[in-house]
């Protein structure tokens, strides 16, 4: 097993207003990289659906060094660094031309039945795989806690853009859910540092959703349910610095 690369560089309506990379922009380079090397490892998404089986994104813990901008040229390495019974860990790094590490994180993925929607052991349906135990971030993916208090709340509505291959709603889409519930003063003032996201259950095109956020200092803590409450989409925990700090 080999660590596995590839090459992007940043166009510019991956870019946000300020010229810099989307945040949902990385999610999908991330899925694109895991998408990518999971079929060259012969698990990938047609070795599954063929088996009624489905990997799915169940946590991210990620570590913002500097973000990329607009014509930059990004190197993002993968590899699987550890499983357990039902999941598998996927590390990424992104570097830039220089070789600086711009970005670190570790992900989640759990192996589900596709009918039933349900956990299913990776070593009866998948098979043992070699791993890489190399981990950039040594996150357990503790559970996120809940919110103590509401200071903003919005609705969203989901697009049928956002839904994907699967039928749900892409996970790249539920950072933007989060940031989108922020004061854009808050976002002009701040830059995303960590961002830890755990994924509950996939949000459907007939859905409706609704973000609650609570904001101590540069922590913020978010939860997406649907409007009524009864159902849990995902939970975020973001660190930020203000732009008035240096590097």
């Amino acid at each position: 097993m080999e660590k596995f690369f590839k090459n992007y560089e940043i166009k510019s309506f991956e870019c946000d207003q300020t010229g810099f990379l989307r945040l949902r922009t990385l999610f999908n380079f991330f899925q694109d990289l895991a998408d990518t090397h999971a079929n060259k490892m012969g698990l990938g998404y047609h070795f599954c659906k063929e088996r009624g089986i489905g990997w799915i994104g169940g946590a991210y813990h990620i570590r913002i060094h500097k973000m990329p901008k607009w014509e930059d040229q990004v190197q993002i390495w993968t590899w699987p660094s550890a499983s357990t019974a039902v999941t598998g860990i996927r590390e990424f790094q992104m570097c830039s031309q220089d070789n600086f590490v711009l970005i670190d994180a570790s992900s989640q993925w759990v192996l589900i039945d596709t009918q039933k929607f349900r956990p299913i052991s990776v070593i009866k349906h998948v098979g043992a795989y070699d791993l890489i135990p190399e981990r950039f971030i040594e996150t357990q993916f503790e559970k996120l806690p809940i919110l103590e208090r509401i200071d903003y709340e919005t609705d969203e509505i989901i697009r049928y853009d956002d839904i994907d291959i699967n039928g749900h709603v892409n996970n790249a889409v539920y950072p933007t859910w989060a940031l989108d519930a922020l004061p854009p003063i808050f976002l002009k003032k701040n830059n995303l540092l960590e961002l830890k996201i755990q994924f509950k259950k996939p949000a459907l095109l007939s859905n409706s959703v609704h973000v609650q956020t609570q904001i101590e200092s540069e922590h913020t803590f978010h939860v997406i349910t649907n409007k009524d409450g009864s159902s849990e989409f995902a939970r975020l925990e973001i660190n930020w610095r203000s732009k008035d700090v240096s590097l």
